[in-house]
């Protein structure tokens, strides 16, 4: 099996100025995460319509791609807007000779693995998942972060004894997300993107977030390897020496380059 599927100054004044500087990034991206403006679908709407009630069609031999989840899943931080999950599609659609329908992005900023547990239970998000044969899934750097409470306006920095404290009771409801999606849809390749250090060049921080991050990984494939048809694609290692190249200017969310190697390694091992 592809490995790709289960891996993973200055003057002191200047340094002090830059890590002023991702900070303040830092708290206006944290502050969408945590306080982000209403996009959900008007699920109701779409549980009452006719075509909730349907059963999904099934085209053999085609991708049919959905992606769900938190600011990742919906792309928050490409100026271009298509996130990792429409580049993935577009990826796709030049090297294979199958035919690729994005079906719907279902991401949502600020999304934590217990508000998708929430979600999962729509009818109709489960009636545009069960049409899927790939799902694309990003959850679990909300859970962690404000366990940290390292989302409020930045003022406070991820320790490592709150991430332990907020890790175990995520990660279990991570397991129980991808049971439920494997429910709702008995056969789709299920893609989970594991998470990377936003802060791995800020020294204070870069400990606490390699520890955590490298701790919910390890469960999280761990979790995935005793599922059937499922993957986690890593990302750690893309962003631990790129963060400048790869963070958009919140110095949280990938940018578009970002995204774009993502994308390649999901492809990667989708293959």
């Amino acid at each position: 099996m592809n490995s790709w599927k289960w891996i993973w100054r200055t003057t002191a004044v200047s340094s002090a100025a830059a890590t002023l500087l991702l900070a303040v990034g830092f708290g206006y991206g944290a502050k969408e995460l945590v306080f982000p403006s209403a996009n959900r679908i008007d699920t109701e709407t779409s549980a009452k319509a006719p075509l909730a009630e349907r059963t999904p069609s099934v085209e053999e031999g085609n991708y049919r791609i959905v992606s769900i989840g938190d600011s990742l899943a919906k792309g928050t931080g490409d100026t271009t807007g298509q996130g990792f999950a429409r580049r993935t599609a577009a990826l796709l659609d030049k090297k294979s000779e199958r035919e690729v329908r994005f079906l719907n992005n279902l991401g949502i900023n600020g999304m934590t693995t217990d508000e998708l547990l929430q979600e999962l239970e729509e009818p109709g998000i489960q009636y545009v998942l069960k049409q899927a044969n790939v799902i694309l899934l990003s959850v679990g750097a909300n859970d962690l972060f404000r366990g940290g409470a390292a989302l409020q306006a930045g003022t406070n920095n991820p320790s490592a004894a709150a991430l332990a404290e907020a890790l175990p009771a995520a990660s279990n409801r991570l397991g129980e997300a991808l049971d439920r999606l494997r429910e709702i849809n008995a056969s789709a390749q299920i893609v989970y993107l594991g998470l990377y250090n936003p802060f791995g060049d800020i020294e204070s921080l870069r400990q606490a977030g390699d520890e955590g991050i490298a701790e919910w990984n390890a469960k999280a494939a761990e979790r995935i390897a005793k599922g059937q048809n499922m993957m986690l694609t890593p990302t750690f290692d893309l962003f631990q020496r790129n963060t400048a190249a790869y963070l958009s200017f919140d110095h949280f969310h990938p940018n578009s380059a970002g995204y774009q190697r993502i994308a390649e390694r999901v492809v990667q091992g989708l293959e």
